[in-house]
């Protein structure tokens, strides 16, 4: 195979166990959906295709070499790897295990799962629903392994790599993917970044010239809470206009009128404001227990999963059994 794999739709690649007829670009030209052909071990009849440009080749290595590890492999909350596309079929015979790990595979091919968090709407499951419950089980177990398990993290936790399917019936099924080496803040501000289904975070309101990092500290501030002062001296003005903002109100030009610079509230009433169906308060409570700006206070991914909110259903599930 050419040391770059430039894919198109209707391509015909082969891996160790099957091929596969490239059918639709999902993120052109390196991610494609493709149909299973000649793969009786494999009971699918769809997957995921990926492959990688230059800058991003050092990714798609590692990403190969953490499915090597039999926990990550196995593990039900990460996307199953199916297969290897090969660079060229003699080009790693015989080569140590070091040496193959040191180079790119052509490609990976993992299960198709139905959507991306993006690509589902929040609004039919904001309340009564199991969603939000599997999804925050899903990705936390998920770094609780890699943390656990092997003392790493996944750096980019976002909900472009979190994958849905079966979400409309009882029992969805969420699974992380795109393994780099984020602690879980970064996931749960995705889950409620979700939930509105608009930004709250950010420098989208930014009513002032520049100063978007003060802005956007600020309003963190606001959302979550207060913030210790920054460790390297030379961030200190910044974070000095960060409270400023946060603090602080203007005469509008409009009607004279005293406005604040920050009009966000908490994240919790944020998330209470949003039209249409309403949070369940004990996601809401949820989403509270979880974001801790101090790292030293804030739950592990371990503790998270034994809140309450998350596992309600598990005990009622339990005492059903018990009667059964």
């Amino acid at each position: 195979m050419p040391e770059e794999m430039i894919l198109s739709t209707g391509q015909v690649l082969r891996g160790r166990n099957a091929r596969y007829r490239l059918l639709d670009a999902l993120h052109a030209p390196t991610v494609f959906k493709a149909q299973m052909l000649d793969s009786p071990a494999i009971k699918s009849e769809f997957a995921v295709v990926k492959t990688a440009l230059e800058p991003t080749k050092k990714a798609l290595r590692r990403e190969r070499n953490n499915y090597l590890i039999p926990g990550i492999r196995s593990s039900p909350y990460i996307r199953s790897q199916y297969d290897i596309l090969e660079r060229d079929p003699d080009s790693s015979e015989g080569l140590p295990y070091a040496d193959k790990t040191a180079i790119a595979p052509a490609g990976m091919v993992f299960e198709w799962m139905e959507y991306n968090l993006w690509q589902v709407s929040s609004e039919r499951f904001r309340r009564n629903s199991v969603l939000p419950k599997v999804i925050s089980r899903s990705v936390l177990s998920a770094l609780a392994l890699l943390k656990t398990q092997y003392d790493a993290i996944h750096t980019d936790i976002n909900p472009n790599n979190i994958f849905l399917s079966n979400i409309d019936t009882p029992s969805p099924i969420v699974k992380v993917g795109d393994l780099g080496n984020n602690e879980y803040l970064q996931s749960v501000l995705k889950l409620a970044h979700w939930l509105s289904h608009s930004a709250i975070f950010g420098p989208h309101d930014k009513i002032v010239q520049d100063l978007t990092e003060a802005w956007c500290i600020a309003k963190i501030r606001r959302l979550i809470g207060p913030i210790e002062p920054p460790v390297d001296s030379n961030y200190e003005e910044e974070f000095a206009l960060a409270e400023y903002l946060e603090t602080s109100t203007f005469r509008h030009q409009d009607d004279s009128l005293e406005t604040q610079f920050i009009t966000v509230g908490t994240l919790r009433q944020e998330l209470e404001k949003i039209s249409g169906p309403k949070v369940s308060p004990e996601l809401l409570d949820f989403i509270e227990f979880l974001l801790v700006l101090d790292h030293t206070k804030r739950p592990t991914a371990v503790e998270a999963l034994q809140h309450p909110y998350l596992n309600h259903d598990l005990h009622l599930e339990a005492l059903s059994t018990d009667h059964q």
